[in-house]
């Protein structure tokens, strides 16, 4: 989907940017020339009202592509000044700059005096910590060479335990379903795993992304990732069915598995999302959820790729998940109250081969999102998948056993694989409710916060998707016309972010007027071209505070929206 060049109006900013409590602190210990991990959050987002209006009639793959190609248009436009702040900065005083447009935020590690600085900007909303003091890479309990009794099998025990193996005998092994592993990289080189890789070679792209390195080559160097993806797609070629879906498609992304790695995960779910992965499987945790990872994850959502997330290995301990395992799922089990908001994180627990939860496996409820307090908290996990003593891949070939949480969470992605092959209309929220309301029962009843809803059960799960059909929301033909996002924020201090889609090009009139119908202000004028466009519109000082509505003509159409001014 083609993207076009768009207005972007700045002035001069009073105020307006917040610094996170908890970067004051760390602000207070620094240095004046120490440079600080931050995500700088600019003003703008995706109007989920308007996304469902333009891709009403489009199939899932085509509301994707579009709802990337919007974030990345406010993003773009939204950033624009904070980059620029950022690239004139003193030299020695800013580092590592790294636009996000999955989270509309600017990664970066700048001074101090920097951040005071970007602080006073009006498109600015928020700068946050960049990363927990704890954090990366979900490390296994426990790793040992394979048993004869794992490889004489055939197929891995956790495999068959979930009914993945009689879900291929119906014809469904994840084929057309590209996986994204989120992860220390793949083995591309492993006889399991090689046919069944992506790539665009065209674009210059290799199996992949290293986002640790800053290249095209993904290749695991630690061995974590290569067995995650053996559990996801690992076809048996070398001896061992591993994978619950051998026919998915992987695309490896490396990230930097570390301790302020978190910049490096946002962008891999970005380039996922970005290269049509329908599902991310990530074993990554950290003990600072912010407002960054919480936007990519809803953002995810919106755009209709599913994330599978491991709960992590704290064990029984309650509240012990980590982030983004501790954000909201996309479906609410009837036992959860519904009250806040949502995300595309599906976070799975651990069981053994007996249907017992691991030890290991962390515990909810937790409340990282606002949204949920301590006297109402969040359910989690929301699902529980084989994860003790788990046969896959090995980095350099053959096979090796693993335990984890890390383990579980690659078993929920090929699940979602099976069950996209088998109906490729399924939104992220359908799945999830899907994968919950037919899963094997454990624990207490209903959902719990050891095992969520239950162990995931893939043949009952790919006959209730089949039983599903066609989801109403991709019925018809794309809807024609014009269509106007909300205005965000609102009430508007200053910058007044917005979106327009329009399905025909033509002369475009954009403006301002209050309630008599005076026309009090333009946005925009001109000749517009068909597709996404965003503004992030600077309110003239001259306005006084009041209702007022941004109405759009192009080729004809016209879409008002409300805003009101509060100074």
């Amino acid at each position: 989907m083609k993207l076009f060049p768009l207005l972007l109006i700045f002035s001069v900013a009073a105020f307006a940017g917040v610094i996170d409590p908890a970067l004051s602190q760390l602000m207070e210990l620094s240095g004046s020339d120490e440079c600080i991990p931050v995500f700088i959050i600019a003003n703008g987002e995706v109007d989920n009202g308007w996304i469902d209006a333009a891709t009403a009639g489009m199939d899932r793959a085509e509301r994707q592509e579009f709802v990337v190609d919007a974030l990345m248009e406010i993003s773009e436009t939204s950033q624009e000044g904070i980059l620029h702040s950022l690239a004139v900065a003193s030299e020695g005083t800013v580092q590592n700059v790294q636009p996000l447009w999955l989270a509309n935020s600017v990664y970066c590690e700048a001074t101090v005096s920097v951040i005071r600085e970007l602080a006073t900007r009006s498109d600015v909303i928020l700068i946050e910590r960049g990363a927990g003091d704890q954090g990366g890479l979900i490390e296994p309990v426990e790793v040992r060479a394979p048993i004869h009794d794992d490889l004489d099998r055939g197929v891995a025990w956790g495999v068959s335990k979930i009914n993945a193996d009689d879900v291929w005998s119906m014809g469904y092994d994840g084929s057309g379903v590209i996986v994204g592993i989120i992860d220390t990289g793949t083995d591309y080189n492993h006889l399991d795993l090689h046919n069944n890789m992506w790539h665009d070679t065209g674009a210059g792209y290799h199996y992949g992304y290293d986002f640790y390195d800053g290249d095209n080559d993904p290749m695991d160097t630690y061995g974590h990732g290569t067995h995650c993806s053996g559990s996801v797609l690992g076809d048996g070629s070398a001896g061992t069915e591993t994978g619950v879906a051998p026919g998915a498609t992987c695309m490896a992304l490396r990230i930097n598995y570390y301790v302020g790695g978190e910049y490096t995960w946002i962008q891999a779910m970005q380039f996922g999302a970005a290269h049509g992965a329908a599902v991310l499987s990530m074993s990554m945790g950290t003990n600072h959820g912010n407002t960054s990872l919480r936007t990519a994850e809803a953002n995810l959502l919106t755009a209709g790729v599913f994330h599978s997330v491991a709960a992590g290995n704290s064990g029984s301990g309650s509240g012990t998940i980590l982030s983004s395992g501790d954000s909201p799922p996309p479906w609410f089990h009837p036992n959860q109250s519904h009250h806040g908001g949502r995300s595309a994180v599906v976070t799975v627990g651990a069981t053994n081969s007996g249907d017992g939860i691991a030890s290991f496996s962390s515990r909810g409820p937790v409340t990282w999102w606002s949204d949920y307090s301590d006297s109402s908290p969040l359910i989690d996990p929301d699902i529980s998948g084989p994860g003790v003593d788990v046969v896959s891949t090995k980095w350099g070939g053959g096979y090796t056993t693993m335990s984890g949480t890390s383990m579980a969470t690659p078993h929920i992605a090929g699940v979602v694989a099976l069950m996209l092959d088998a109906n490729p209309s399924l939104s992220v929220a359908k799945i999830d409710s899907i994968i919950e309301m037919t899963s094997v029962d454990l624990g207490a009843g209903g959902k719990d916060n050891t095992y969520g809803a239950g162990r995931v059960d893939a043949y009952q799960a790919v006959l209730a998707s089949l039983s599903t059909g066609i989801e109403s929301s991709t019925e018809g033909l794309p809807v024609q016309g014009l269509f106007l996002s909300t205005v965000n924020p609102n009430p508007v201090s200053a910058f007044a972010s917005f979106e327009i889609h329009t399905t025909s090009s033509g002369m475009a009139d954009i403006a301002v007027f209050d309630l008599t119908g005076r026309r009090v202000a333009n946005v925009s004028s001109g000749e517009m071209a068909e597709g996404t466009h965003a503004y992030n519109w600077m309110v003239p000082d001259a306005m006084s505070n009041g209702i007022y509505f941004i109405r759009a003509h192009v080729d004809g159409a016209m879409a008002t929206t409300r805003m009101t001014i509060v100074r």
